[in-house]
This record gives structure tokens, C-alpha cells and sequence, in this order.
């Protein structure tokens, strides 16, 4: 039975990264605002980033230690550790929301500025009065696999909730959480295989192919194939020879948009990649903004705070107006691969190879085998992308991701100063060898070329 419905200023559908970021800062304003979601924290904090990085640092500590004894029970401990990082991250978040504005549930629209909510104590109505955020993130792709019992298919939901560390899985998917994973198991002695026809298809060739070879050297068995069945304790596959059968498997091929909130009734425009969203993340119903992994952008969750810092931005602001920014990622591999923007080669562009190990950091930390790839356009000396594989990577892209934001031409990078001996006097070789490379090939661009110069020895 409905109760008497309630109205708010603002309502936020879902709790994650950017739902409770603009939760927070629209009620530390004094705003009127309800959130509703079915947990606080959202993904990241249950099933993502806090559970698969704390599962990567404990892999990490796992290879590196010597005794079999402690190495056991780091492989014991794992998961349970896992959770109770987990538990406190929750605990956290659950003080952020005062308990009459959070509505433990799911939302459905019944109205351009109504919703449904349905909860463990029944179902009521909430009216938006001003503006509503849909942040419902997204949901993995479910994979089914002739002859594997479904409840052995796990997904990230599930695969950290284990009771124990299986002692051999299958992943399918070369992907990024993929990877993730394939390293994890591994660390920890598992037997693991990654079923995939591509491995980190988005990353450069050569650095896609060094982290495989790092991937395998765990003792990662790679199938460049998909699964067909299980039969006889045996996964046949499309290509090559059937591999054994797994304690368990994860699915890993990609991630759909959470839409199933009746947009239509509401008059907003979506599509099975999400919700259609502007330049300042309105959707066709102007009252409504969408955010994060339920709209048509990328899916990061770094990406959804930024969205939620724009939108608090736009309700104190009306007028202000969002700044497309260059988006860094970092797929946390050992060593994690870091990237940002695009490095595929195009008219008018040039792709410089990084070799971290001529650095004096490198030398004396004993590292040889970190590579980079830039691609600058060679016509305005700008960053167009970069891909960075080592232990550095993850803060050393910050800067790449700075100068693209910024367009803050490569030949002024000549003169910056870094702290030495840091992996960041990579700068100091790439601008070097830009200017060498532009010396030489200047007449393709003359005026191009001119300008950078100009810029250079006067700015």
C-alpha cells in the first residue's frame, strides 16, 4: 500500500561515487535533498575499486613475500581481509546521509517529476520540486556458457564474497577488470587461464604485449578464443585445445547502463547505451540531470565524481558551463598500465617510445622493462595521448593528463624543472627528442613548426 507521498527540492537516484557526491554537497549547502538506492557506496565500494585494489595490494604483498608460511596466510586471510575493507569503507559512507533523507530502495518514475519507490517497509511517492540526478551506475554483463551450471558464472558482485580463494578459475575477458583479476588469482598461486580473443585491446601494441608477458610469467595460461561448452570436465573452445574444468568463473565482458526506471514515463531519451545526455549532463527532461555509468559516457568512476562536482557546480551556478577534460584511466596490472587520451597514429601526429629503464630512477631501483608511448601533434606540439606501463605510471599520467587539459605545448617542457632522480625526467628526454624530431621535419608543417619555436624561445 502507497504512504502519503513526500516532496523534496532535489531527489538523487543512486548512491554511488556521483550520486553521494551530489548528495553531500547539495545537503553541506542546506539544500533539501532525498537520495534513494538499494546501498550507499554504490559499486566501487561494494563490488569495484575497494574490493578489487585491496585484493591487488594483498596479491602484490602475496608474490613478494619469501615465507611459505606467511605467503599461505595472506592466500587464507585474502578475501575475508577484502570484505572487512570493505565493511569499513560502508561504515563511513553510511554517516554521510542524515537516516530521514536516505531511502533504502529502487526508484521508478511515474511522472516528469514523480518517482515510486519501493522499500522494505512498502511503496511511496516522492515529488521533485526542483531537480532530480539519476546516478544509477551500471551492471555487469551476465556471460552463459553451455554446461556451466550459472551459479558457478560469478561477477564482480560475487567473486570477492567467496568463502574461500578458489584453486582454479577461468576468466573470460582481456578487458581491464580482466586483467585485474587474471593478475590477482595468480598472485595468489591460483590456477588461473584468461579467455579472451584480445588482451587490453585499447592500449598501444607494445604495451599490451608487455603486460601479457608480465601477466604470463605469474603463470597466467592465456586462450586467444571464446568458450563454446563444458562437457566431460573439459571447456572447449573456439579455436585451439579444450582447457580443464574450474573451481569457479568470472565474467568479465563489459558493463550495461542501469536504466530500468521508466524513463519514458519521465520523457527522458535513452538507449541500451544509456541515457542521452548534453554537454552539461541535462537530459530531455530539462529538470533532470544524468551522470556516470547510466549515461552514454565512458564508465570510470573518477569520471562520475567529476560529473557529480559539475552538477553541484550547475545547481549553485546556472549559468555554468562544463569543460570537456582529458579522461585518464589506470588498469591496475603489476605493473599497472596508465593511459590517457588516444595514441593511435593519424594525419599529422607522431608516436614517441618511452624507455623508462635509461633513467637513473629506473637504474637504481633496478627496473628494465617500463615503456611508454606519446603521440603529440607534431602541428601544434600538443599531447594526444599517452600509454605508460610500470609502477610509476598511475601518478606520473597526472602530468600528461595536466598538459592535455591545459594544451600546454611539448617544446615548453623543455625548461621544467623535476626533481631528480624521479621517473618524471622522462620529460626532459621527450621533450629533447620532440625538438630533435621537429628540427628535422619541419618543413611538413613550416608554420606549424615556426610558431612552436617562436612560443618556445619567448614564452
Amino acid at each position: 500500500m502507497k504512504q502519503i507521498s513526500k516532496s523534496f527540492d532535489y531527489i538523487v537516484i543512486g548512491a554511488g561515487s556521483g550520486g553521494l557526491l551530489v548528495a553531500a554537497g547539495l545537503l553541506q549547502l542546506g539544500k533539501d535533498v532525498a537520495v534513494v538506492s538499494e546501498n550507499i557506496g554504490g559499486d566501487c565500494t561494494h563490488y569495484g575499486c575497494v574490493p578489487s585494489k585491496t585484493l591487488l595490494h594483498l596479491a602484490k604483498k602475496c608474490i613478494s613475500e619469501n615465507d611459505s608460511k606467511v605467503k599461505s596466510a595472506l592466500k587464507l586471510d585474502a578475501l575475508k581481509k577484502v570484505r572487512e575493507v570493505v565493511s569499513s569503507f560502508v561504515d563511513e559512507e553510511n554517516e554521510i546521509l542524515p537516516k530521514d533523507r536516505y531511502f533504502k530502495g529502487s526508484a521508478t518514475f511515474i511522472s516528469k517529476d514523480s518517482v515510486s519507490i519501493k522499500t522494505d517497509t512498502g511503496e511511496q511517492e516522492l515529488k521533485c520540486n526542483k531537480k532530480c540526478i539519476i546516478a544509477t551506475g551500471s551492471s555487469p554483463l551476465r556471460l552463459s556458457v553451455p554446461g556451466i551450471p550459472p551459479a558457478k558464472i560469478l561477477s564482480n558482485e560475487e567473486i570477492f564474497y567467496l568463502e574461500k580463494m578458489p584453486t582454479s578459475i577461468t576468466i573470460f575477458g582481456g578487458g581491464p577488470i580482466g586483467a585485474e583479476m587474471a593478475t590477482a588469482f595468480a598472485s595468489f598461486g591460483v590456477t588461473t587461464y584468461l579467455l579472451s580473443r584480445t588482451y587490453l585491446p585499447k592500449e598501444p601494441e607494445i604495451i599490451a604485449k608487455k603486460s601479457l608477458k608480465r601477466l604470463q610469467s605469474l603463470g597466467v595460461r592465456y586462450i586467444p578464443a571464446r568458450p563454446v561448452k563444458l562437457e566431460n570436465n573439459k571447456l572447449y573452445v573456439d579455436e585451439g585445445e579444450p582447457i580443464p574444468e574450474t573451481d569457479v568463473y568470472l565474467s568479465a565482458v563489459g558493463r550495461i547502463p542501469n536504466t530500468k526506471l521508466g524513463l519514458d514515463r519521465a520523457g527522458i531519451i535513452f538507449d541500451k547505451a544509456g541515457i542521452q545526455v548534453d554537454a552539461n549532463l541535462t537530459t530531455s527532461n530539462r529538470n533532470v540531470f544524468a551522470i556516470g555509468d547510466c549515461t552514454q559516457n565512458p564508465q570510470f568512476t573518477h569520471l562520475a565524481a567529476n560529473h557529480g562536482k559539475f552538477v553541484v557546480k550547475k545547481i549553485m551556478v546556472p549559468f555554468a558551463k562544463r569543460r570537456l577534460r582529458a579522461l585518464p584511466r589506470v588498469t591496475f596490472t603489476n605493473p599497472p598500465i596508465a593511459s590517457v587520451g588516444s595514441t593511435d597514429k593519424s594525419g599529422g601526429s607522431h608516436q614517441f617510445e618511452l624507455n623508462f629503464s635509461q633513467l637513473d630512477r629506473a637504474r637504481t631501483n633496478f627496473e628494465s622493462d617500463s615503456r611508454g608511448v606519446v603521440s603529440v601533434d607534431t602541428k601544434t606540439g600538443h599531447i594526444l595521448g599517452a600509454s605508460l606501463l610500470g609502477d610509476f605510471s598511475e601518478e606520473l599520467i597526472n602530468l600528461f593528463t595536466l598538459m592535455m587539459d591545459e594544451q600546454i605545448p611539448l617544446l615548453r617542457m623543455t625548461d621544467f624543472i623535476t626533481p631528480y632522480p624521479t621517473y618524471s625526467n622522462i620529460m626532459h628526454n621527450l621533450s629533447r627528442d620532440y625538438m630533435i624530431y621537429l628540427s628535422k621535419n619541419w618543413k611538413k608543417y613550416p608554420l606549424g613548426s615556426m610558431y612552436q619555436f617562436i612560443s618556445y624561445l619567448f614564452t
